[in-house]
């Protein structure tokens, strides 16, 4: 990071809507399968160091949880990002996917629906809020004192946007297909859909971001990114259990011409060109 400069990141796990959350679904050819999902969000402020005001922005969400939640239905989560700073401020958001699979009971030889579970811990225990500890061969305690064992995960890594979720493209691991997020399409652009000539407050995707194309005042908020999300109905036995996050992570940067270098936006890349005039 260049002198002068600094970054700040914190996780939001105290604000409603961005707490731990877990929705109970059930298959309706295996009566009482759990599939826990959980979202929380990170946020990252780059300052400048000659600002005395405040730069600040946060994930703004609604969730709207469904505790029968059968495949095929859709629960609602909204996201959008509000500068709660003094200064005006530029976003972009970034999202990243977790899942984990536990072991089948294979005793009939060919998985009967049931999970497999043991009676000691592994020793190294997943906890469902904290991606960290999804570690395949891991034991996940279950209220009845029994544990599953993960078979196998799929983490993304924040700190690596190539790893985010990819707009219009294909997913980083197939089993993640079975869940759909539903974009707010008409205020998302990319490379094969470009805004016409006078079209604002929109988000454009790029390269495992989504840019916010205006300038965020202080109190301002930008269009939603999310709307809801998705369970296919043909959802396999075998992710009966599962445990899947959807992390979003927002960086917040003030208008300084440093913006482009810092986000490594190029001059004559489309992004570069749509912050050129906003930023000095």
């Amino acid at each position: 990071m260049r002198k002068g400069r600094r970054l700040l990141k914190t996780i939001n796990q105290n604000k409603p809507f961005l707490a731990i959350f877990s929705v109970f679904l059930s298959l309706l050819l295996v009566v009482g399968s759990t599939y826990s999902w959980i979202t929380y969000s990170d946020e990252k402020i780059n300052p400048s160091m000659t600002n005395t005001k405040k730069l600040s922005a946060t994930i703004d969400e609604v969730f709207t949880p469904n505790l029968q939640w059968i495949p095929g239905t859709t629960t609602e989560m909204k996201l959008s990002v509000k500068n709660n700073g003094q200064i005006p401020a530029i976003v972009r958001i970034s999202l990243y996917e977790f899942l984990g699979q536990f072991e089948q009971d294979m005793t009939d030889g060919t998985g009967n629906g049931s999970l497999k579970t043991v009676s000691k811990s592994s020793g190294s225990d997943i906890k469902m809020e904290d991606v960290a500890t999804w570690t395949k061969g891991s034991t996940y305690k279950l209220a009845s004192g029994k544990y599953y064992i993960a078979s196998k995960i799929y983490k993304a890594d924040k700190n690596n946007s190539n790893t985010a979720y990819v707009y219009d493209g294909n997913r980083l691991t197939e089993e993640l297909n079975y869940l759909t997020i539903q974009f707010n399409s008409t205020a998302i652009y990319d490379v094969n859909n470009k805004p016409a000539t006078g079209v604002r407050h929109y988000w454009y995707y790029s390269e495992g971001y989504f840019y916010y194309s205006e300038v965020l005042q202080p109190k301002e908020q930008t269009k939603q990114l999310i709307q809801s999300v998705t369970v296919d109905k043909m959802l396999p036995n075998k992710y009966k259990s599962s445990l899947y996050q959807l992390i979003p992570v927002m960086d917040a940067h003030d208008i300084t011409k440093s913006l482009l270098a810092d986000w490594e936006l190029t001059s004559n890349s489309y992004v570069g060109t749509m912050y050129r005039e906003k930023v000095r």
